[in-house]
């Protein structure tokens, strides 16, 4: 009996009732950590495949070709039209002369610009493309088809025409904006873009030529870029801009920052009836 004491009370003897205690709760506490540690995985590996899955979008290239094709399906409807539109390209060569004599080659663009624009004004039509957007800088394949307006779901197409902005070669701003990934990644590289680099818009009209001027970040809340007059309120415009725009730094989440690309006009080509 006193052995048998002396074994229990001694410092290195077990205690089986404490030890079942301490082993109870352990398994309890990896009963829970162990599947909320699996579900924590499982949850991040899925929020990284959603995010994969949202900047490399398979399905963003077809659907801009289903666009542009839908648009080409549509010009191709008024070859009149298009006639027209060089007929008034060369009824407007009086007017581009006297801009080359007041020695401004934009103004001979413009001339151009608004002499096809008159023969078949463009209809807007929310969530509608209405025009092709081209940067070589980009690459020879990189080519959009803006809608009209930038909510999330016309931005989801691709870019988006500003509503209250102007047309492409009309006097004023022709205003576009994107995403910078998503929705095919359109603006992704928007400001690698440098002064002097081009830009097309191809309307049923024609297609216009613009070059880079100006590149810069701006928050949000800066609206003046989209002046008549980029950065001008209240001037009158006698020149044709277009302005490009997109969130910066690149991220799914909010950011207060946007990367501005101003460009000037400086030719445009009418269509033809081909």
């Amino acid at each position: 009996m006193g052995a048998s004491w002396r074994r229990r009370g001694s410092p290195g003897a077990a205690r089986p009732h404490a030890t079942g205690q301490g082993g109870l709760l352990g398994l309890a506490v990896r009963r829970v950590l162990l599947p909320a540690a699996a579900l924590s995985t499982a949850a991040g590996l899925g929020l990284f495949c959603y995010t994969g899955y949202q900047v490399w979008d398979p399905g963003a290239r077809q659907a801009q070709n289903q666009l542009i094709g839908r648009l080409q399906w549509q010009w191709g409807q008024h070859p009149a039209a298009a006639r027209g539109g060089a007929g008034a390209a060369r009824g407007g060569a009086a007017a581009r002369g006297a801009a080359a004599a007041r020695g401004a080659a934009a103004a001979r663009g413009a001339a151009a610009a608004r002499g096809a624009a008159a023969v078949r004004p463009i209809t807007l039509v929310t969530g509608q493309p209405f025009a092709v957007l081209r940067i070589p800088a980009f690459g020879a394949q990189w080519r959009f088809a803006v809608v009209e307006g930038t909510t999330l779901t016309q931005l989801a197409e691709g870019p988006g025409h500003v509503p209250g902005t102007q047309l492409p070669g009309e006097p004023g701003n022709f205003a576009v904006a994107a995403h910078d990934i998503t929705a095919g990644n359109a603006f992704l590289h928007l400001g690698s873009l440098r002064k002097g680099d081009g830009i097309s818009v191809t309307t049923i009209n024609g297609t216009y030529r613009y070059r880079v001027l100006t590149k810069r970040v701006v928050r949000y809340t800066d609206v003046g870029v989209l002046d008549p007059v980029p950065g001008q309120p209240g001037q009158r415009p006698v020149r044709q801009f277009i302005t490009l725009l997109t969130c910066t730094p690149v991220t799914l989440a909010f950011t207060p920052w946007r990367i501005v690309v101003t460009g000037v006009l400086t030719g445009m080509t009418p269509a033809t009836a081909g």
